[in-house]
């Protein structure tokens, strides 16, 4: 018995002695890893069909991230559930640098209200860097029934006749959606909305006169506006967008402050370390720094967006806090 308290007292007497010793070797095995990264090919997950806009920004990026990176990264499709299905299957992955998320924050925010089932969240990632930043933009008819030529009119008409107007959208819980909600809210009007699965549809239908208005995303609009098919009213960000100089901002229009635009992120599974995210962050700021990136996404109606990993948080923050009172009030539910 003394022999096996003696064991013990040595034993606890190492682990007091080395303990420390071993966590800083773990310490460092783990910044090795971060060091090495990427020893071998990273998957990035689109959680949407390919085509989209997102799909569009993401393999434009990433091709310039690979080539910075001198890795390959393979861009996956995985679509389903409103971007659920994708965005579950990278919160799975190990959160070592590998498997990574290219989205909007519409999966990790709003799907857990308006998908049943969703169990994925934002809470169950960390950014690593914002990709681009694209505008809605309120859109009507050349030749209209309603015959409305520009904001004050749509503005007033709605507010004349209440719900008489159709506004159509890609779909609940997309942005081009909480778009028209916001429009609603803060200019006192009410409209019909009329949700598509996709901008696609909703295009056809707007310019064949089945619906009198659009909220859409400008990289679906844009050579319809451009043509003379579509007349944009307003534009949903902050400035006026570079090919549609002449349409005011809905915040130049009466709501000072109003912004809801779709931004893209790539984000890391939740306990990513931080060396790892911050050479993807590094990476990422020379992609979109690249004259040849800037150029593809400005062709597709996007624009960069060059972020730290702290103001990434913040702006994920932001819109997270621009939802947060439309997913509370029941004004975003299921379809």
């Amino acid at each position: 018995m003394k022999q096996q308290a003696r064991v013990r007292r040595t034993l606890a007497g190492l682990a007091l002695a080395f303990g420390p010793v071993l966590g800083l070797a773990g310490f460092g095995n783990a910044a090795h890893a971060a060091d090495a990264y990427p020893d071998k090919p990273i998957r990035l997950v689109v959680p949407y069909p390919p085509g989209g806009n997102l799909d569009i920004t993401t393999r434009a990026i990433s091709t310039a991230m690979a080539r910075i990176l001198k890795q390959s990264i393979v861009v996956e499709n995985l679509g389903g559930a409103g971007g659920s299905i994708g965005a579950s299957n990278v919160a799975r992955s190990a959160p070592d640098g590998y498997t990574l998320l290219s989205t909007t924050i519409v999966p990790l925010v709003v799907n857990p209200t308006l998908v049943p089932g969703t169990k994925v969240h934002l809470d169950d990632f960390e950014p690593a860097g914002m990709l681009a930043v694209v505008p809605s933009v309120l859109e009507v008819p050349a030749r209209g029934k309603k015959n409305i030529k520009d904001f004050p009119a749509f503005i007033a008409y709605a507010k004349a006749h209440p719900g008489e107007l159709s506004v159509s959208h890609s779909g609940n819980g997309t942005t081009n959606h909480i778009a028209a909600l916001l429009m609603q809210r803060d200019f006192g009007i009410k409209v019909t909305l009329v949700p598509y699965k996709g901008s696609g549809p909703a295009l056809s239908d707007l310019l064949g006169g089945q619906v009198d208005a659009m909220v859409d995303q400008l990289t679906s609009s844009l050579p319809q506006i451009q043509s003379g098919g579509l007349h944009a009213l307003a534009v949903t960000s902050a400035q006026r967008v570079p090919d549609l100089q002449q349409v005011p901002t809905v915040a130049e229009l009466g709501k000072q402050g109003f912004e809801m635009v779709t931004y893209s992120a790539i984000v890391a599974p939740k306990g990513t370390p931080l060396a790892i995210r911050q050479k993807l962050n590094d990476a990422l700021a020379q992609a979109v720094a690249d004259p040849t990136v800037q150029h593809q996404l400005a062709m597709a109606g996007s624009q960069v967006v060059k972020s730290t990993i702290d103001q990434s948080v913040k702006t994920i923050a932001a819109e997270q806090a621009k939802l947060q009172p439309l997913i509370t009030s029941g004004a975003l539910k299921p379809e």
